[in-house]
């Protein structure tokens, strides 16, 4: 049995593509939960940019865009795996949950970040308050608002997600904080 050439993943790479945009237009757009999900990726940037500590700014946006970074790359890993999927999208051509990977996650990341991230035992505290809250509240609010298919992932596998990333990324930007100031920078 040959396998398939490029020119033959390409074709059922713009078949997919075409389906799912069709899809889009006919099943999900302008649909209650798609004006839902539009009030879900504005409405969090308000809040959070009345919240922000703006002396820590550029420190609280590499916590948020790293952990926005680590979202959408798991998230493409996770739905080309099948792991889980998502029948309705805010826009059919963005990274599959925009609001979840680019605006909520991060934004509720950066605001636990914010207030718990000078004491590591706190911040982890803090972290695993928000994971169980994104794992087993908003995760299944998307499932029910059809924004969200579980396949073979589970909801315990996202707290972990949740808690690793978070505790990673904290690392990271921890780290680059203290090169900072030992460079004689002002950091955060």
């Amino acid at each position: 049995m040959p396998y398939p050439s490029y020119e033959d993943i390409l074709k059922a790479r713009k078949h997919l593509s075409d389906l799912a945009e069709a899809h889009w237009v006919h099943d999900d757009l302008h649909k209650w939960t798609w004006w839902l999900l539009v009030i879900l990726t504005l409405l969090p940037f308000y809040i959070w940019w009345k919240l922000v500590d703006r002396r820590r700014l550029q420190e609280i946006l590499l916590y948020g865009m790293l952990i926005a970074l680590f979202a959408i790359t798991f998230d493409n890993i996770g739905t080309d795996r099948l792991w889980w999927g998502y029948p309705d999208k805010l826009l059919n051509v963005l990274p599959p949950l925009l609001p979840a990977d680019l605006v909520l996650v991060p934004i509720f990341s950066m605001l636990v970040y914010q207030l718990f991230s000078g004491m590591w035992s706190a911040f982890l505290l803090a972290n695993l308050v928000l994971g169980v809250f994104m794992a087993y509240v908003c995760e299944p609010l998307f499932i029910l608002l059809n924004y969200y298919e579980l396949y073979t992932w589970k909801l315990l596998y996202s707290l972990i997600y949740y808690l690793l990333t978070s505790s990673t990324v904290w690392w990271i930007v921890t780290r680059l904080k203290r090169v900072q100031e030992r460079a004689g920078g002002h950091g955060g």
